[in-house]
């Protein structure tokens, strides 16, 4: 016989969302279904707190988190039109471990036999641009990669406030399987991270769509697989936008080879990734990364056919984007040489003082006096 599963009000209230349902009292809402939230609202809300209300943002997003995992507690949902969509097999994402010393074999790395396409996606979350591959009927699985920093992993932190950043918790069943990261692996999640490990989860599902919408609920929620992986935080920042030290150069490339090979080894024919320069706690020269995103993907053009790097971030928006997507999409491109100015010399010699004799003679020819052997004389006009 099936299990029911929990029932209404055990999912509405699990006690895994008590701090979050007291945290959108705030909200005013009078609402215990969070899966009944309309996209109308949270639209409203997100242009009435503009860019600079983070307070205001955060409550957006628990409320959303609210309704996905409420949605995940209960095995369903209901669409705008009305439909209920069962969720119930979308629920347990399966995640492993690769160690930084282990790569794929090249056998395992299969051609698509198709060209490449490397792009880059603005104003547009990278779930957004997987829902749209997901679509495509030559594209089989899309790999979307997630990182954070060696210094604060965030394994341990199951709060998801962060409207643009947590995005793929707020969305998508991938909060089922980070939180039980430390019984699905053979080490703390934490510490996987710190040591260049990569954390592959597959069977994602994506049951919300774009934020700019209000984050509608899907009447087809597509599976992703999603790829953790960490870099360094702060790195030096060198000249025209490259790292100073050419070793954090060869360890982000090092990174993202890991996490493309381990994504093509899994099945997955696509990887979109956010444009981690600038977002969050990173701070990665913008060009030197874009390009080296380019590197990898053109080291693996023979059995990924689609690259895409996305963010609907502000701080991605203006004149930020374009040399940005540009050394993504063509590669950077050899900067010209700095003109370095010679440093000027400073005059260090000191000037000679004059004696206090030489002075007062000086003094008395500009009043008109004069003095020889003791004798002074005076200017006389007749």
């Amino acid at each position: 016989m099936e299990h029911p599963g929990p029932s209404l009000n055990q999912a509405l209230r699990a006690p895994r969302l008590q701090e979050e349902l007291q945290t959108a009292q705030a909200l005013c809402l009078d609402l215990d279904d969070f899966r009944q939230l309309q996209p109308v609202w949270v639209k409203g809300r997100m242009e009435e707190s503009g860019h600079e209300d983070a307070e205001k943002r955060s409550l957006i997003a628990t409320a959303i988190f609210l309704g996905t995992a409420q949605a995940c507690l209960k095995g369903c949902y209901i669409t705008a039109t009305a439909q209920k969509v069962e969720c119930g097999h979308l629920v347990r994402p399966i995640s492993c471990v690769h160690p930084p010393t282990s790569m794929p074999s090249a056998s395992l790395l299969k051609a698509s036999g198709q060209m490449q396409q490397i792009s880059g996606a603005r104003c547009c979350d990278p779930l957004d641009v997987a829902l749209q591959l997901a679509k495509l009927p030559h594209c089989r699985r899309v790999a979307v990669l997630r990182c954070t920093p060696f210094e604060a992993p965030r394994s341990l932190q199951r709060k998801y406030s962060h409207i643009y950043e947590d995005q793929v918790f707020l969305r998508t069943t991938y909060f089922e399987a980070f939180e039980r990261l430390a019984r699905d692996l053979p080490l703390p999640p934490d510490e996987a991270i710190k040591e260049g490990c990569v954390v592959y989860t597959s069977g994602v599902g994506v049951l919300r769509g774009p934020l700019k919408d209000g984050v509608p609920w899907l009447e087809q929620p597509p599976q992703v697989d999603v790829v953790w992986f960490g870099l360094p935080a702060h790195p030096e920042i060198g000249e025209q936008e490259t790292y100073a030290r050419e070793e954090d150069g060869k360890l982000v490339k090092a990174a993202l080879d890991r996490a493309f090979s381990w994504a093509c080894v899994h099945g997955a024919d696509a990887i979109v990734m956010p444009a981690m320069s600038g977002l969050g706690s990173f701070r990665h020269p913008r060009l030197h990364f874009g390009g080296l995103v380019h590197e990898v993907a053109r080291m693996h053009q023979r059995h990924l056919p689609i690259v895409c790097v996305a963010s609907d971030a502000p701080a991605h928006r203006g004149e930020w984007w374009p040399p940005f997507e540009e050394a993504v999409t063509k590669g950077r491109p050899v900067p010209p040489p700095l003109v370095h100015v010679p440093p000027i010399p400073l005059m260090n010699d000191r000037l000679v003082g004059k004696d206090s004799s030489t002075l007062l003679e000086k003094r008395r020819k500009q009043l008109g006096v004069w003095s020889i052997h003791g004798r002074t004389f005076r200017n006389a006009f007749i």
